[in-house]
């Protein structure tokens, strides 16, 4: 098939213009006949990989979610203001998946259709979303509610990376000056005063082998890490590895509640979306249990989906899963009911919205000063150690 620009007038005299495709321009313009419009031009484009666009960022998914909302709820027809869209985008990675899409809705193709045929563009919930709305006759307003939901995770992603950043700067400029303070200070100290390593102070013979032994073996303990590193990342793609580490994550006092509110918080706004959407209760938890992010929590929601379907109530197979959070369980409780489960969980969504950065808060309002009194030991008493051997000598000359 070959791509064309084409230029046509409608039966009611609208000029519409975009990208298609066809095997020639005949089998074009027969086409544009059968529909009643005009073709008025058409040229060949180029060839192209537009099927190599694999993923689009954050932002764009966002905007095109918002677009699209916007010109359903406006009575825009989709392949128009994808065109419209098309020639406004800066973005060659967003054209290039626009002409596709273009092409396949030309075709004859959905909505729905097209965003399932780009599973690695369109995330699941994107493209469950699309399809619910479509079924339903409400794809503008699901497709609204779909670009808050991306939005408010981007949002979270954002402020819980935002509050990482200082921790982590303050972590490798510790380790930097104690890199210093072992490799470069306390040698060159010790290397000025007269006498062997045995007439050192204790406190300074071991941290000098302690510089020694990380000096003498950095190429070692480099490749160690490494290949710990490499054997954890293969491990992962194990999923009964990956849970139990999961699982093990949750445990850690502070860090694992906040991964778990974060975890939750993602499940019931993902759901929130699907069940407004009107999607099915199935597919409302197997999309809803693949966007938490923990294999442990995951696993938990999969298992309450399969009581489900065997028949028990939905609140009642999560009160069986100890990892599931207490309050998403009597909210969905009253959810089922009061016969309003997509608000109930929307509701639990804001609710973590709002506890989740007073969480990060406090736990780094702990993790900071922790760390600086950790840090703080341990330079001191390496200061402490290239100072005694020059306190001794002060004694003997005195």
């Amino acid at each position: 098939m070959k791509q064309f620009q084409y230029s046509a007038v409608g039966p009611d005299g609208v000029v519409l213009s975009g990208m298609t495709s066809a095997s020639c321009e005949l089998e074009l313009d027969a086409d544009f006949e059968e529909r009643g419009w005009l073709l008025t031009s058409a040229s060949e484009l180029p060839r192209k990989r537009t099927g190599a666009v694999t993923r689009l960022k954050r932002a764009e998914l966002v905007q095109l979610a918002s677009t699209l909302a916007t010109l359903n709820t406006a009575g825009v027809p989709i392949r128009e203001g994808l065109n419209g869209l098309m020639e406004r985008t800066t973005s060659p990675r967003v054209r290039a998946l626009l002409t596709e899409m273009l092409s396949q809705l030309e075709a004859g193709r959905s909505l729905s259709e097209v965003v399932e045929a780009h599973p690695r563009v369109f995330p699941r919930v994107f493209r469950a979303s699309v399809s619910a709305g479509e079924a339903s006759g409400s794809l503008g307003r699901v497709l609204a509610k779909l670009s808050e939901h991306m939005e408010w995770a981007a949002a979270m992603r954002a402020t819980t990376v935002q509050a990482l950043i200082y921790p982590c700067l303050l972590l490798l400029a510790i380790g930097g000056l104690i890199g210093i303070l072992l490799y470069h200070v306390l040698p060159n100290i010790v290397g000025m005063l007269p006498g062997g390593v045995e007439q050192l102070p204790t406190e300074t013979r071991f941290v000098l082998s302690v510089s020694h032994f990380l000096t003498s073996n950095i190429l070692v303990i480099a490749g160690s890490i490494g290949l710990l590193a490499a054997a954890l990342i293969g491990a992962e793609k194990n999923l009964k590895f990956r849970a139990r580490t999961h699982r093990l994550f949750l445990a850690v006092p502070g860090i694992g509640s906040l991964a778990a509110k974060i975890a939750i918080s993602k499940f019931a706004s993902t759901a929130a979306v699907l069940k407004n959407a009107g999607c099915d209760v199935f597919t409302m938890l197997s999309v809803s249990a693949r966007t938490v992010g923990n294999a442990a929590l995951e696993g938990a929601l999969h298992r309450a989906t399969a009581r489900v379907r065997a028949g028990q109530a939905l609140s009642r197979a999560l009160e069986q899963e100890p990892l599931v959070d207490p309050l998403l369980v009597q909210i969905v409780g009253v959810g089922e009911q009061t016969g309003n489960l997509d608000q109930s969980l929307a509701d639990l969504a804001a609710h973590y919205d709002r506890e989740v950065p007073r969480t990060v808060r406090r736990t780094l309002g702990l993790f900071e000063p922790t760390l600086l009194i950790v840090a703080g030991v341990v330079v001191a008493f390496i200061l402490l150690a290239a100072m005694l051997p020059i306190f001794d000598m002060y004694d003997l000359l005195g």
